[in-house]
Formats: structure tokens, sequence, C-alpha cells
């Protein structure tokens, strides 16, 4: 008997472990996983008119009168809008309200209620989307919006975190924490700074992103380091710390820090290399870093191992090799510190097949050789960079063209700039002076080439457009019509007869072909229309919703009823009706 209730207590005790094991699993883990909100449809926009701002919906329609000073809409999926007017010199402050799409006030029991401002959010809502802040008694806490208090009102202050959103830093009797968008401390207060490290992940993004925080000490401030999990990884005793955030890995952390004025590298809270240096910096390229040793720079590589010893008064790369400076004099080195053989060369970068090399010499000309060292391209160019598939960018009197590994030229010596656009396999060149853009698909052939033209690059497309005319194409270069983009709308913009007008999915014509030029049906419905340089709006019925008044510079104006957008040189966007000063001089 006596040995089953030992069991039995064993098991309990077992069990109870294991409980406050979860439990505490999951507290901590309340502190980084949480959901941010991803707006995928804009159902309400800011509107200006006579500099007092106002909001409409996606039919155009006048939500609230444009008499505030400043509204914000969080988030802008939902009717959810902070109107702010009559600004106090004394007190530094607006009197604010939340207003609803039918005009209702709306959280009354709380006062100064006010979006939380934040420039780096993923789809580009400048606001934490998810929570509010108010005030009481001169102290802010959280609601989240939908009107639910998150925190009480207890902290001096409330501020966003760059990119790292839905955690808000909180201040509170001049010390710094942070809190996730549920109220959950990530970071006590403790601190006089926090910041970011700024760390990307390739698949994370962001969510691994660790702070850096410091202290005020007797001897000045201190820093230290705490991860994405809020868990404290270095002490607040270093005189300065940066993470080195090329090295793409999410679990371990490298970390430049200074303690009395000397460099040394960590892993975590390892050391790879002691205090002992003036400066380490890292190269992404060939995974190392330059060592600063009493004013002479070496290479260790991130084990800590030294590769060559900091003799040299300057180290730069050259690909794969090392121009080591001594005086007047270099030494060109292997990543090893071994002398490199080859004659004159400075510059060595191995090519995607492994089998070519791309070469520089100490003439600041640039060939292409085989593994065995034999040229392959040799003809004195000033520049030259591999696309891929063994085509190469070169370059000579400041024009660009691309050829391939038998030096025939693929794309004319005549651009300003070559680059392949990011995420595509498509080619941009520029001829700056004519506005030109070019556009060049994988295998080298000219799929578009538009003057005084612009580009975007939309998630799944890439557009290019000018006064005159719109091309759209995949990521892979074949050109696509705005109806392959947008499947669902019914109608679409044609050029005939040089007049453009609208069709439908058979290229049945539904709205005469009589405007200058035309944009596509948007999201909302409206498209502009152009006629003798002003443009107006229409919507699907063919109905034209604003007669052409408005004198707009840019190709493809954004309509949401008789309103366009406008962007503020300092960022800020909203919808307008206003006529520009020169109309108003035509019409006097």
């Amino acid at each position: 008997m006596k040995k089953k209730v030992l069991i039995i207590v064993v098991i309990a005790v077992i069990l109870g472990v294991i409980g406050t094991l979860l439990t505490l699993y999951f507290i901590d883990r309340a502190k980084y996983v949480y959901d941010i909100e991803k707006v995928t449809e804009i159902n309400y926009n800011i509107i200006n008119k006579n500099d007092r701002y106002g909001v409409i919906d996606r039919q155009g329609n006048v939500l609230v009168d444009p008499i505030y000073d400043i509204i914000q809409i969080p988030n802008p999926s939902k009717p959810i809008f902070i109107c702010m007017s009559n600004y106090n010199v004394e007190n530094k402050e607006y009197e604010t309200k939340v207003l609803n799409d039918k005009g209702e006030e709306l959280y009354t029991e709380y006062s100064h209620i006010q979006a939380i401002p934040n420039e780096s959010t993923e789809d580009g809502i400048p606001f934490e989307k998810t929570v509010l802040q108010y005030k009481k008694d001169g102290k802010y806490g959280l609601l989240n919006i939908n009107g639910t208090k998150i925190t009480e009102p207890e902290y001096d202050q409330i501020d966003s975190m760059a990119y790292k959103e839905g955690m808000m830093i909180v201040k509170k009797d001049g010390k710094l924490g942070v809190i996730n968008l549920n109220g959950v401390f990530v970071i006590d207060i403790e601190y006089n700074s926090i910041l970011p490290d700024n760390y990307y992940g390739d698949q994370t993004k962001y969510e691994t992103t660790g702070f850096i925080v410091s202290q005020k000490k007797e001897d000045g401030y201190r820093y230290g380091y705490i991860n994405y999990k809020g868990h404290v990884i270095l002490d607040t005793e270093y005189t300065e710390i940066e993470r080195v955030t090329d090295i793409q890995n999410d679990k371990n952390v490298y970390i430049v820090a200074l303690k009395n004025g000397q460099a040394g590298l960590l892993k975590n809270k390892d050391i790879i290399l002691n205090y002992e240096y003036e400066d380490i910096i890292y190269n992404s390229y060939n995974d190392v870093f330059v060592i600063q040793r009493n004013k002479k720079q070496g290479i260790a590589d991130r084990n800590g191992n030294i590769k060559i010893n900091p003799e040299y008064d300057n180290i730069l790369f050259g690909g794969i090799y090392v121009n080591a400076q001594k005086g007047e004099e270099y030494d060109v080195l292997d990543i090893n510190g071994n002398p490199v053989v080859e004659e004159d060369v400075l510059a060595k970068i191995p090519t995607e097949d492994k089998q070519h090399y791309i070469i520089a010499d100490k003439n600041e000309f640039y060939k292409i050789v085989d593994a065995q060292g034999n040229s392959i391209i040799d003809k004195n160019y000033s520049y030259i960079e591999e696309l891929y598939n063994n085509y190469y960018i070169v370059g000579t009197n400041n024009k660009n063209g691309i050829i391939d590994l038998t030096g025939k030229s693929k794309i004319e010596l005549q651009y300003t700039s070559i680059f392949k656009i990011e995420g595509t396999n498509i080619i941009q060149a520029n001829i700056s002076d004519k506005g030109i853009i070019t556009l060049i698909n994988s295998d080298m052939k000219i799929i578009a080439s538009m003057e005084n033209a612009g580009i975007q690059i939309e998630d799944n497309y890439v557009h290019l457009y000018n006064q005159e005319e719109n091309k759209y194409f995949d990521f892979n270069g074949k050109e696509i019509s705005y109806k392959t983009i947008y499947p669902n709308n019914k109608l679409y913009a044609k050029q005939i007869n040089g007049k453009w007008g609208f069709v439908d999915e058979n290229g049945n014509l539904k709205i005469q072909n009589q405007y200058d030029m035309v944009t596509e049906f948007n999201e909302y419905g409206y498209a502009g229309i152009k006629v003798d340089e002003k443009w107006g709006s229409i919507d699907t019925n063919g109905t034209v919703i604003q007669e052409p008044i408005y004198e707009i510079t840019w190709p493809n104006p954004t309509f949401i009823g008789k309103y366009y957008k406008e962007v503020e040189w300092y960022g800020e966007l909203y919808y307008t009706d206003k006529i520009e000063e020169q109309n108003e001089k035509d019409k006097e």
C-alpha cells in the first residue's frame, strides 16, 4: 500500500513539474508570439479640402466632413477614424474624438485617443493597426482598436518600435520597457534606451530582430543585448554593441561589442575574438571579419581563426582576393593570406558556373578568364558584372551593354545603367538623359522600351508606363494584359484609332474611344480619363463622375469618385478635388 502511495506521489510531482514547465513555456511564448493583422483591402481614405481633412469610403462618399486639422485611420479596413482639431498651444494637444462610418462618436469613456505611428509596417500602413493609446491624468494606456482596455493609464509615453510591429516601447519614471499588443511585457521597464538590432531574416523577416538596450551607470551608458524572445543575452556592461546583421542566422546572434574601448566578437554569449581590437567589420562576400589593432588591419574568420595578421595599413577586397596595403605597396593575397602569383591582378570574382572568373587588373581593366587563367573576354572593359547564364554587363566610356561568354554583344553598349530587377527575371536598362527605360528578358531580348517612362514593381507584375501608354509584364518578362492581373474587372482600357476607350473581356467596345489617355479601372471601380491635358474620372457604367478639370503631372492618377490621390513631399497620402493654381488662373 505504501509503495502505491509513493508511486502516486511521484507521478503527481512529475505532473506538477511538467505543468509548471508548460505554464512557463506558454507565458514566455506569449511575449513574442502574437498575431499581426494584415490589411488586404483599403475601405477608407483621407480627403483634403481647403487644408482640412475628412474621410471617404470606396465609392467616394464623404463619411467624415473635411473640417479637422488631422485625421488618423489606424486600420483602413475598419471604420475607426480619429479626428483631431483645436490645437492647444499651451499643453501641445489636440481635441480628439473617434468616429465611425455613421458619424457616431466612439469610446467616449476615454480621452485623447490617438493612433500609434509606425512607419515600418510590412503592409505600409503607417500605424499600429490593432491598438490605440489613450490618456488619463497625464498618463497613457493601451486600448485595442475595438475599444477594449489593454493596460491601465500608467505610462509617461508609448511609442511603436521600428521594424517590430506589435511591440511598443513604454516609458515610466524615466525608464523604458517593451510590451506587445496584448499588453504582455517583453522587456521589463529598467532601461534608458531600447533599439531594434535591425536584423532581417530571409524567412522570418523582422520576427527574430532582437534589442540593443542601455542603462546609465556611474561611468556612463553601458549597453547589453536581449533577443527577440525577451531573454537577456548580454548584460549592460559594454560601451557599444552592434549585431552583425549580414550573417543570416535566426538562432545564433553574432555581436561586435566594445568593452573599455576594445572590440571583441561574440556568438551569443560566447567570445569568438577577445576584446583587443579597435574595430571589427564583417565582409559578407567572403564571410570573414576585418580586424584592426594598433591601426593595422588583418582578417579573421567567424570561428575566431586569424587568417591574416593585423599588420597592414588597409585591407580591401577584390572578390576572393585581398588587397593588403603597406605604405605605397600592395600585397595581393588569397583569403587565407597566401600571396597571389597572378601578375597585376587586383580582383578575382568567381562566376556562377565556377568555371570562369572576372578579373580586374592594376590599370582597372576587366576581363574574363577560365579556370586555368586563359583569357576568354579581353577587351579592356572598365567594368564587368555577371548577370546569369554566362551573360555579363560590360561598361566603357560611361556606357553599358550586355555580352555573352563568346564576347558577342547581346544588348548594345549605349545605356547609362543596367541591372536586374530584384525578385524577377527582367533586366532594366536606362538612358537617363532621355528618360528611356528598356526592359530585357532572360534571353536578352528587348521586350519593351519607352521614353519619359516610369516603372512600378508590384506584387506579381511589372508596370511600365508614360503619358501615352501602359505595359504590363510578369516576372519572367512575358507581356500580359491588365485582364490577366485583374480578371474580375469587367472593363479594360484599349486604344482604338489613336483614342482610348474601354472594352469588355471579349473585346467589345463598351465606353466610346474618345479620350486622349485613360487609366485602367482600379480596385474602387474608377478610372481616370484625360482630355486636352486635363484629367477626370469615370465609373464602370461609363458615367463621367468628374469632367476632366485636373492638371495632374503623373501618368497614372488614381481616383475614388471625383477625388484623386495626392502625395505630399513628406510622404502624406490623401485624396483631393483640389484644382491647381494654374487652372484657377485660367478660370479668372
